[in-house]
């Protein structure tokens, strides 16, 4: 059933990044479901809560919450990365596992830091945290591939109709002349969670590299599949919150982030045109990026050569014609390419070959691996990585010297020269 009410309550299915790039795709364990206040343009039909998918689980989140309001729900087994979220008011976390060793960890406005923490002990049990204050807030999973857990996250998440509108503020007006250094764009990145934490982080090494102007909104939804620009499209609520801000004609810079269902086949990245054209009609000026990251999953593939060679098939034969494609259609139109995901790949070379000092592991805790979980999230050195890319590309800046600050005293902390990583990739995409 479908209604075509202008404001309801549906349940948003986000499941976390699953980009089978180079083969079939890898299908999550985890899942959320969230509530949340959906807004739809006159006419537009969605589907009501009963229509949704929902998460199977032994722990059921009603019984968990005990009459509690309850913003999200997540389940799954092992470690895994989970949001960004952005709750509406304080809020509690109850956990139920079916065993352990489990920890969990929040990062929000104070920080990263633990929460809850079980032995390796058999059985089920729960646990509610004290209030915590809302705002943005990731969860971080820590346990054994053996151990199911189930998160509730009680109050409530913030209605779209609210990030509609907080989504166009801040904009800028374009600049004269935005393609060279000093001068900003007014960027927009729509995508999933294998690009939104170097937009997030773009700002910061643009304001520490003489950028004046920059500004940055972002639209994200969890998975490839929701957060590709074909799901974008489909998604009646998602898209009318990126037209909300393309309607202001103040976007310079559009980035939007690969891959579709099928990405070896080229019809299937059919979404990129249709927001190139909507975003024209507002701004015929507006220049895109095209980010394309790494192979989720990075331990399904045996070594570093074949996690490359993957990667490297998909980027030349695939993502290349794409954007060859796209500048014949739209020649006056600046399409830029940004494959932040050859971060990866060469660091993934480094650390086989013994000679990346920084990490211990392929896949680890916070700040000692290349991916932070097995989906392949980045973990430090490779957002960082992954960010210095970003500002090459997008701002043509010299990487030996910016970012500078506490950005640059980051930089300068890994043994391994980033910056010199960062300029051989951005100096190769620029020869082509």
């Amino acid at each position: 059933m479908t209604i075509g009410l202008k404001v309801l309550s549906v349940l948003v299915v986000l499941s976390t990044l699953s980009l089978g790039c180079a083969g079939d795709s890898q299908s999550s364990e985890q899942a959320v479901i969230a509530a949340t206040s959906a807004v739809a343009p006159n006419g537009q039909e969605l589907a009501t809560a009963d229509e949704a998918s929902s998460v199977e689980s032994s722990f059921s989140p009603e019984i968990l919450a005990d009459g509690q309001p309850v913003a999200a729900y997540f389940e799954g087994k092992g470690s895994s990365e989970l949001g960004p979220l952005v709750t509406a008011k304080d809020y509690s976390l109850i956990v139920a596992s079916d065993s352990g060793p489990l920890k969990i960890s929040i990062e929000d406005s104070d920080g990263r830091r633990v929460v809850y923490e079980r032995p390796a002990t058999e059985g089920t049990g729960s646990h509610q945290t004290g209030q915590l204050v809302g705002g943005d807030l990731s969860i971080s999973v820590e346990a054994s591939e053996e151990v199911s857990w189930v998160i509730v996250v009680t109050g409530e998440l913030v209605a779209a109709s609210e990030k509609l509108e907080n989504a166009g503020q801040g904009l800028s007006e374009p600049t004269p002349d935005a393609s060279g250094p000093g001068s900003g764009y007014a960027t927009l990145y729509i995508g999933h969670s294998f690009g939104t934490p170097f937009a997030e982080r773009l700002g910061d090494f643009a304001d520490n590299s003489g950028i004046v102007g920059h500004s940055q909104s972002i639209v994200f939804r969890g998975g490839n599949t929701n957060g590709n620009p074909e799901g974008l499209w489909n998604d009646e609520v998602a898209r009318a919150e990126i037209q909300s801000i393309l309607d202001q004609g103040k976007t310079d810079l559009l980035i939007m982030i690969c891959c579709p269902a099928d990405p070896r086949n080229p019809a299937s990245y059919w979404g990129i045109p249709k927001w190139v054209d909507y975003a024209l009609a507002q701004n015929p000026d507006t220049k895109f990026g095209l980010a394309l990251p790494w192979l989720d999953s990075p331990a399904q593939y045996p070594d570093a050569d074949e996690f490359a060679n993957n990667w490297n098939m998909l980027h030349e034969r695939l993502w290349l014609t794409v954007l060859s494609n796209l500048r014949s259609r739209y020649p006056d139109t600046h399409f830029l390419n940004i494959p932040h995901g050859a971060a990866a790949v060469e660091l993934r070379n480094r650390f086989e070959a013994g000679t990346l000092t920084d990490v211990s592991a392929l896949v680890g805790n916070k700040g000692s691996a290349i991916f932070r979980d097995d989906q392949g999230h980045p973990d430090d050195i490779l957002h960082d990585l992954g960010t210095l890319i970003w500002l090459g590309l997008i701002y043509e800046v010299d990487l030996s010297i910016y970012p500078a600050g506490d950005s640059g005293k980051r930089i300068s902390s890994y043994e391994t020269d980033l910056r010199e990583i960062a300029k051989s990739i951005v100096d190769e995409e620029n020869q082509r």
